[in-house]
């Protein structure tokens, strides 16, 4: 109920921009609004709960020792993210006219796009998603299939670029076993924020386009298939280092009936009193 009202209050403060401020760089008028709605539904999530806006976000410092496996993380992440979306470009080709589209959207040389991408986006996308949903649904359903739900919930808000659906489920998973295992939203906060800066300097790396036929030349498919290999072993290396460090979390700790549902009453959140 409260992702299908962010979207409509989201769709109505979009077309209220457009009518109001034509003038604005199009990547404000697309995004501001979206990131209004979140705010909205995070501050309407936090006053319903009955726990202190800290607890229902995982407001907690994070611990430094995370930091290194949280590099192999992102870099793991980057690595799968982009390769998958070049594979899923080849399989299904995007329009010329949808990818003009989204260059011209993403000015990634413009101060709004840095902020929106890189500040405010992971900020409150965080806060929504791996906060007040997260932690709400983890207490309810447990940890797996809360962090699959919120997967879900984050890739439907990302539409808008069809190609990009599977590496954001993939990266939706990523971000909410970070949460829920370190017990802090700034893990996740700080990986995406990392995420998007990083994808953002690989739109302005000059790329030279492959044609049909070269795709077929054993060296570019190996090229891939090892950057995916690489990708996943960073990633894997990181979430093992992640792991030993806090025992698994709720992951470790959670105990499920015949019927793959949390006993009633039980807690999946890490302490966030800290």
């Amino acid at each position: 109920m409260v992702l299908a009202a962010t979207l409509v209050f989201g769709y109505w403060l979009l077309k209220l921009t457009e009518w109001l401020f034509p003038g604005w760089p199009e990547i404000v008028r697309l995004a501001l609004p979206t990131e209004i709605s979140f705010a909205a539904a995070i501050a309407f999530v936090v006053w319903r709960g009955n726990s202190g806006w800290r607890e229902s976000l995982a407001i907690k410092a994070l611990d430094r020792r995370s930091i290194p496996p949280l590099l192999l993380v992102l870099v793991g992440s980057v690595t799968v993210f982009s390769e998958l979306y070049v594979v899923i470009q080849r399989l299904a080709p995007v329009p010329e006219a949808y990818a003009e589209f989204l260059r011209g959207l993403l000015d990634t040389g413009s101060l709004e796009t840095i902020v929106l991408a890189v500040i405010l986006a992971p900020l409150l996308e965080e806060a929504l998603f791996r906060g007040a949903i997260l932690q709400g649904l983890s207490r309810t359903r447990g940890p797996r299939s809360a962090s699959t739900w919120t997967a879900i919930f984050f890739t439907v808000f990302h539409i808008y670029n069809p190609w990009q659906l599977l590496p954001t489920f993939f990266l939706g998973l990523v971000l909410a076993w970070l949460v829920l295992t370190t017990g802090s939203l700034w893990a996740s906060i700080a990986v995406h924020g990392l995420f998007n800066a990083v994808s953002l300097l690989l739109i302005r790396l000059p790329a030279e386009d492959i044609s049909p036929s070269q795709w077929a030349v054993p060296w570019v498919v190996s090229a891939i298939v090892l950057a995916l290999l690489a990708g996943s072993l960073a990633l894997l290396v990181g979430m093992a280092w992640i792991e030993r460090q806090t025992g698994g979390g709720p992951f470790a700790e959670s105990e499920t009936d015949a019927s793959g549902s949390p006993p009633p009453g039980t807690s999946y959140l890490p302490d966030t009193s800290s």
